[in-house]
């Protein structure tokens, strides 16, 4: 894995994006934070049946009351400390 300068990026876009088609991370530098170029497939982008499905299903157990509905943070909270 690799650390460019974003001078160092800008020099070397089509070798970075070329990187990142072959899985590789690439970093980039800019003062005092860290970026990824990293590739995404069109599989993260799209909503596939089976994403479908589970939302329908989230979707009628919330109807069917089969769901947990917290009114304040304190709701909340308290219902994520008794996982």
């Amino acid at each position: 894995m690799e650390t460019l300068s974003v001078r160092d990026y800008r020099n070397s876009l089509a070798a970075s994006f070329s990187k990142a088609d072959r899985g590789e991370t690439v970093l980039i530098r800019r003062k005092n934070q860290i970026y990824a170029l990293v590739s995404v497939g069109r599989e993260d982008l799209m909503v596939t049946p089976e994403l479908q499905a589970r939302i329908a299903e989230a979707e009628n157990a919330c109807k069917e009351g089969r769901c947990v509905s917290c009114r304040s943070k304190e709701e909340l909270e308290n219902f994520l400390e008794s996982l």
